[in-house]
């Protein structure tokens, strides 16, 4: 009985254990330049804080942990995703992203850029840092609907966006394209009127036409407003719920 009591000691203490060191230029939110020395300007983005990662690929969102140990250790782990379909250069952009976390064993950060390292000190990623999404000035995509009490994801590829700058907004549903006028009371609070529309798409395609009346009814729901790394959501606050997910129309 002893030996195998012995064994299973020394397993454990030959085991790497990264314990989270204290907060330092790690923990921000950081945007994919480069996967495998490729560039892939942009492919998503990563937020490292209090031990949690949370992100997107060019495609999903993603959470999980992080642990980080001496001379620049970490480990990465992906915990939970959605399941938006990808396809194309965003399927192969979120498949790099994915196995290069999945390698990670090391990363260095100079300035504003952050590298990701395998156990050989290949470079898997290099990223820049990045600020929160906000409402007010770039293109977003609009990735999130509400439709039936309930969010329903965008088709990757559906075209639709939408940007808000000085008092006025356009955009597209991907089948219509729109344009009216905001006003921010407060810091988080938002009215939005849509006044104009066109078809750009005659007839909408069979199953996009639901999406396009559900992001157009949508807008002048929303009453207020929040961010969180690239996401912002357009909230109906008295329902206590989102109508609209947003993340910058980058690619």
């Amino acid at each position: 009985m002893r030996a195998p009591s012995l064994l299973l000691l020394v397993i454990i203490a030959l085991s790497p254990t990264l314990p989270n060191a204290e907060a330092g230029p790690l923990e921000q939110r950081w945007r994919i330049t480069t996967l495998a020395g490729m560039p892939a300007d942009p492919a998503g983005d990563i937020s490292f804080g209090d031990g949690q990662i949370s992100g997107s690929t060019a495609c999903n969102h993603f959470g999980g942990t992080y642990a980080k140990g001496d001379d620049g250790a970490i480990a990465l782990e992906v915990g939970r995703m959605t399941r938006r379909a990808c396809s194309g250069v965003a399927a192969e952009r979120e498949r790099a992203f994915l196995e290069a976390m999945k390698a990670t064993r090391r990363y260095t950060v100079a300035g504003n850029k952050l590298e990701l390292l395998d156990a050989k000190d290949n470079q898997l990623a290099m990223l820049d840092a990045a600020p929160d999404a906000t409402l007010v000035g770039p293109r977003h995509k609009i990735v999130s609907y509400l439709k039936d009490n309930g969010l329903h994801s965008v088709p990757a590829g559906s075209g639709t966006h939408v940007t808000f700058a000085d008092g006025r907004i356009e955009g597209s549903t991907g089948c219509t394209a729109f344009a009216g006028t905001y006003t921010i009371a407060d810091p988080d609070k938002v009215r939005i009127q849509i006044d104009a529309t066109r078809a750009e798409i005659q007839p909408c395609p069979p199953g996009r036409a639901e999406q396009d009346a559900a992001i157009l009814a949508a807008f002048p729901l929303a009453d207020s407003f929040d961010t969180s790394r690239n996401l912002v959501r357009v909230l109906e606050a008295d329902k206590g719920w989102a109508v609209l997910w947003l993340t910058p129309d980058t690619w």
